[in-house]
């Protein structure tokens, strides 16, 4: 393997990519504030970076603390040896009077200092669902089994940080929203609040991947007796792209009280590999490629299924085992399908149930005589569009989409007017004229804002 090559397998291993300085020096000026400055016994400030890499937080932190008047106390842990010699080399460089520790090893097993000030830096960002950077398992910090591996650090840096201290870190924008980021995200809410934030629609370094920069006070008083909830963390996505907030809705319970709403993982995807057939008997297999509002594009688009093309894919029923043709009869009924990942929410309905869905489309099953065209007219609205936007920005591949769940869709309110007009528009493929209904539905006036938001991303058909 080539030198270059090996470096750079190594250091996605790692999770280790430089921050930017201009990043780097907008976060520390956050994070060390006066106040926190000021509230330090005797001036001296305690600032840890728990994965310091070639030591460029430490740096600003230290030139931070000194023009503020403090003496800096740099703590940081790296992984890697190499970077904690040049973190060394480049922190002595800068401030030789500082205090300086510096720790080869895996900052989640560290002893820490009994005071820390604040905590700064960009942690390794390791994909839970990559088999060569897994943990293998829950993390010990309180982030769920697929959380990535910067949620630790998130957890650890809320734990060390002392009331009236800050914490601020550059992380993947997937902590968010992420379902197993959330314990840690409220935790920090439990101690502080978020003071700053910061968030990029492309990438911004060498990791290639879309990433978030917060500062957050810890307020420990503040916190416990905040009257509300605070903001969604996801506003730090949808404020930058202004995605709107429907006026107040008038509803009539959720979602999940008028359909089952699930979706299909690993054991399904692998449970149909052999079993697609190009145009063959059975039932036509749907993926998220396929789904558009109000229509499938099967047979007219090509997708890829398990590395192969397919114009008019197929499932033959008798080559699935025991369990995955039981499977295939619990969902091959009437039904709704749902692209898991899109701008806006598409959702098809397949009247016949000879769809099976393929991973990862969302089912929604009609529950007690609900109506599937009804249900799909719902989700094709403005308003199931921002609902998902506020709870899920930040979960997409890319920025301007947003990775849709069961669980919270069920939570979605199911507007309390007639959805007559909707569902007939809806049946004469007319998505536009959908939505105004569901507005309507919703008593939402027609100049509300998600409502001319959403008709300007509408996808056109295929």
């Amino acid at each position: 393997m080539p030198l270059l090559q090996s470096a750079l397998d190594d250091r996605k291993h790692r999770g280790a990519y430089p921050t930017p300085h201009w990043l780097v020096d907008a976060v520390v000026a956050e994070a060390v504030a006066e106040p926190v400055v000021a509230s330090s016994p005797g001036g001296e400030v305690v600032v840890v970076d728990p994965a310091c890499g070639d030591g460029r937080f430490l740096v600003a932190a230290a030139r931070r603390v000194r023009a503020l008047g403090g003496r800096p106390v740099l703590v940081g842990v790296d992984i890697d040896a190499a970077s904690v010699a040049a973190s060394r080399t480049a922190v002595t460089a800068a401030d030789p009077d500082a205090t300086v520790e510096l720790t080869c090893g895996d900052a989640r097993a560290q002893r820490w200092p009994p005071r820390v000030d604040v905590v700064v830096g960009n942690p390794p960002y390791l994909n839970q669902l990559a088999a060569a950077t897994s943990r293998g398992g829950a993390s010990a910090l309180g982030g769920g089994p697929y959380a990535d591996t910067a949620v630790e650090f998130l957890a650890l840096a809320t734990r060390l940080v002392r009331d009236g201290g800050r914490l601020g870190l550059v992380l993947p924008q997937s902590v968010l929203a992420s379902r197993d980021a959330a314990p840690v995200r409220a935790e920090l809410d439990g101690r502080g609040r978020i003071t700053w934030s910061w968030w990029s629609p492309e990438p911004v370094f060498d990791a290639q991947v879309l990433v978030c920069a917060i500062v957050a006070e810890i307020d420990e008083a503040a916190a416990a007796a905040r009257p509300a909830p605070p903001a969604a963390w996801t506003e730090i996505v949808t404020s930058t792209l202004a995605v709107p907030t429907p006026g107040e809705l008038a509803s009539d319970g959720c979602l999940a009280g008028r359909a089952r709403l699930t979706a299909n993982f690993r054991d399904q995807y692998y449970g149909l590999v052999g079993a697609v057939v190009e145009d063959g008997p059975g039932p036509r297999l749907v993926t998220c490629g396929l789904v558009d509002p109000a229509h499938c594009a099967w047979g007219r688009r090509r997708v890829t299924f398990a590395r192969r093309r397919y114009q008019r894919p197929t499932v033959d029923l008798a080559a699935l085992s025991p369990a995955m043709r039981r499977w295939a009869e619990d969902l091959l009924v009437p039904k709704v399908l749902v692209a898991n990942q899109t701008t806006v929410i598409e959702a098809v309905v397949d009247d016949d149930g000879t769809w099976l869905p393929g991973v990862p489309v969302i089912t929604a099953r009609p529950l007690d005589g609900a109506d599937r065209w009804a249900i799909a007219a719902v989700l094709t609205s403005a308003v199931a569009t921002v609902w998902a936007w506020h709870r899920a920005a930040g979960t997409g591949l890319s920025a301007h989409t947003v990775r849709l769940g069961p669980r919270w869709l069920g939570e979605l309110p199911w507007p309390a007017g007639d959805l007559t007009g909707a569902v007939t528009a809806l049946r004469a493929g007319d998505v536009a004229a959908c939505g105004r209904a569901v507005h309507a539905a919703y008593g939402l006036a027609p100049d509300d804002p998600a409502l001319g938001w959403w008709l300007e991303r509408l996808p056109r058909r295929r």
